[in-house]
């Protein structure tokens, strides 16, 4: 497919399937300009970021997860180096594209290089909770700014939502949406969205290599139809679970543990033998209007 003279910035943390969404938004668009946000350096030592498991029992738990977690750890790195590596190589930033890597994604320097490499579209992923500045440049912004989410919206918003998903028993509720930026959680409208498949031998590692897969592709499916004018843009229709620390869900590894013995039990193998009806009743957005 040929390259669309689209122009394309793109907001991300500096992770693996990050530098993958800017290498396919350099291969289909013109790519202007990629802001890195990056983790400020650590500021405290690593006694005091183990306080927060002030109870024996709890820090137990987690260092028991964490080394039972290894062999999944290796699945889902093997799966990434099949999905996201090309010639036995990770994804690099390509060259001659402007980069600006900052700690703080709403500082005013974020706003001043958007205006300078002037997008048609911005595409979002992994970033903090964009505020203003920034959120006060989509009025400028002819197709304004897209963010892939790796939940299912309504149902599911705000963080490690698959994850959480998989631990409360609803596979069919696993996926990924294309969403217009709105000063919300996951809240604006949605362009476009879709279950993430799965196999009778997955784990929550290799869905979630597999969530940024299809996510990738369909955000930047949703730039081309924002630019030929096709795309939908729908309301999100209920509020659905908010996962996020002040509604009670904080990520420790032991949950990917749990997630994953669930699974074992028959979790998406039930699933999988059902699947047709428990997704008929989970609403998608397939890229027609309902």
């Amino acid at each position: 497919m040929a390259v669309s003279s689209l122009r394309v910035a793109v907001l991300c943390c500096d992770g693996l399937y990050q530098r993958h969404l800017v290498r396919r938004a350099a291969e289909a668009f013109t790519l202007v300009g990629v802001v890195l946000q990056v983790s400020p350096p650590a500021s405290r030592s690593t006694l005091s970021r183990l306080a927060k498991y002030r109870r024996p029992l709890r820090l137990l738990r987690q260092l028991i997860a964490r080394v039972l977690l290894r062999p999944h750890d290796r699945r889902g790195a093997a799966l990434q180096r099949q999905l996201f590596h090309r010639d036995g190589a990770p994804p690099e930033l390509p060259d001659g594209v402007p980069v600006l890597v900052t700690s703080a994604i709403n500082e005013e320097r974020t706003a001043d290089f958007l205006r300078h490499v002037a997008p048609d579209i911005v595409l979002v992923n992994g970033t903090q909770l964009l505020r203003a500045p920034v959120l006060e440049l989509i009025p400028t912004i002819r197709h304004g700014l897209i963010n892939l989410h790796t939940g299912l919206s309504p149902y599911s918003r705000g963080a490690n939502c698959n994850l959480y998903m998989l631990l409360e028993g609803h596979p069919e509720l696993v996926g990924v949406t294309v969403h217009h930026i709105d000063p919300g959680i996951d809240s604006g409208d949605i362009i476009l969205s879709a279950h993430v498949p799965m196999e009778p031998d997955d784990d929550v590692e290799t869905i979630e290599v597999r969530s940024f897969q299809v996510g990738i592709e369909l955000l930047i499916d949703a730039a081309r139809r924002l630019e030929a004018g096709t795309a939908p843009r729908v309301p999100q229709w209920e509020k659905g679970k908010l996962f996020l620390r002040r509604t009670g869900y904080v990520y420790e590894p032991w949950q990917r543990l749990m997630a994953n013995r669930r699974i074992a039990r028959g979790l998406v193998r039930d699933y999988l033998a059902d699947q047709e009806r428990r997704d008929g009743a989970v609403r998608v957005v397939r890229g027609e209007q309902p």
